[in-house]
């Protein structure tokens, strides 16, 4: 392949997941605060939510060093989303029932506006679910994965950080109860990649149908309210 196709493809894949690392490292924070943690807490989830699952990846896939120990721009943009967000989104108090600090009218509403019930969240969420679902199937495919394996790790780095978190919050993980299409959704976009490889297909042509294929399927199960059994 052409060196500069080749840096481009690298570029287009760095780009997509710093993306998917703000994301989720921005819904990390807004459960923490949820969730009661002060500012420390928070940022530790917000850590192991946007590393979490392609921590296990790499180790699953034999990748050194940690995509996020070779650049230092992961963990750097998880700190300021993660002050961000901790300046932003208020702590619920969970030592004081209905208890609850809150911030200014204008930061409130911006966190209302993100985070709020209009879907906005549910939508961010998805959005990043398609990038860590894309970024997991794409690595195990180029790591000589067979095809037929490659979905799972889509699954693992989508949806294992959440896992992790659930285990910190002490509570069984969302994933393995009845719930809306999370990891589904994103073995459904993993496995759209897999199939527009196989056909030969670019990869930033993967990329996109991964995406439509993970929010159509995690937001549609949101709106009906269709759940795993």
């Amino acid at each position: 392949m052409d060196p500069e196709i080749t840096d481009m493809v690298l570029l287009f894949q760095t780009v997509i997941q710093w993306i998917a690392i703000m994301l989720s490292a921005s819904t990390g924070v807004y459960d923490a605060r949820k969730n009661g943690m002060d500012y420390f807490g928070a940022l530790v989830i917000a850590v192991i939510v946007a590393v979490g699952g392609g921590t296990i990846r790499d180790l699953l896939l034999d990748r050194y060093p940690l995509f996020w120990l070779a650049d230092p721009i992961y963990l750097i943009s998880i700190f300021i989303v993660g002050i961000i967000g901790i300046i932003l989104i208020p702590i619920s108090r969970t030592d004081v029932p209905g208890d609850q600090k809150h911030s200014s009218g204008f930061f409130q509403s911006i966190v209302k506006l993100i985070f709020g019930t209009s879907g906005t969240f549910a939508f961010i969420d998805s959005f990043a679910l398609g990038m860590w679902a894309y970024l997991g199937t794409m690595y195990a495919l180029t790591s000589g994965i067979p095809p037929i394996i490659a979905p799972i790790m889509g699954v693992i780095t989508a949806s294992f950080g959440g896992v992790l978190r659930d285990i910190l919050f002490a509570k069984i993980p969302e994933l393995f109860k009845p719930s809306q299409f999370y990891a589904i959704a994103s073995f459904a976009g993993a496995t759209a990649y897999v199939l527009m490889s196989m056909a030969g297909f670019s990869s930033t042509d993967g990329f996109i149908v991964c995406m439509i294929v993970t929010v159509f399927v995690r937001m549609t199960s949101i709106r009906y309210n269709i759940t795993s059994f």
